[in-house]
């Protein structure tokens, strides 16, 4: 089994298309890096014990008969969202996140994928700075965090070691 740190673009593709979304790989077709995004990177540094989650740009969901296929489209600029990316989790956060990044071909259109790394208990819950909302992640969907997820991220604080 491959280690899930050391995916690339075809085997996030091939799950993506096996599976559709799961808890930890999130696909779009990644034009910016916008409020949606921000959400899911939100989500994937928040929820326990998911081990951060696979974020890819450049593919769109086609619905089938019976399932969903994604479709590679590429990105326009992959350096410019690749630097959004990174400056964005540097700055958007309360945390600062440091995704792993990486830019590959898939039928011959490039591609962003980037894994997102689970923050560690004392850093949870990590916000959106524009709007101090933290996000779970849930399924395959970002969840705003009600009062008791955040207290529960809280508890989690308490094992810190100082």
């Amino acid at each position: 089994m491959v280690n899930d740190r050391e995916m690339t673009a075809a085997e996030l593709l091939l799950q993506l298309n096996s599976l559709d979304e799961v808890p930890r790989i999130e696909a779009k077709e990644g034009k910016q890096v916008g409020k949606s995004i921000r959400e899911t990177i939100n989500a994937f540094c928040n929820e326990p014990g998911l081990d951060g989650g696979y974020l890819i740009l450049g593919l769109r969901p086609q619905e089938l008969l019976f399932d969903v296929q994604y479709e590679v489209v590429g990105v326009d600029d992959a350096d410019k969202l690749q630097c959004d990316l990174a400056t964005q989790c540097c700055e958007q956060f309360s945390t600062v996140v440091r995704p792993d990044i990486h830019v590959e071909k898939l039928d011959d259109k490039k591609v962003l994928w980037a894994y997102i790394p689970e923050m560690p208990p004392g850093e949870k819950p990590v916000t959106i700075k524009s709007n101090g909302r933290a996000y779970r992640r849930i399924g395959s969907t970002d969840h705003l965090c009600s009062q008791d997820d955040l207290d529960c991220l809280y508890q989690l604080r308490a094992g810190r070691a100082y």
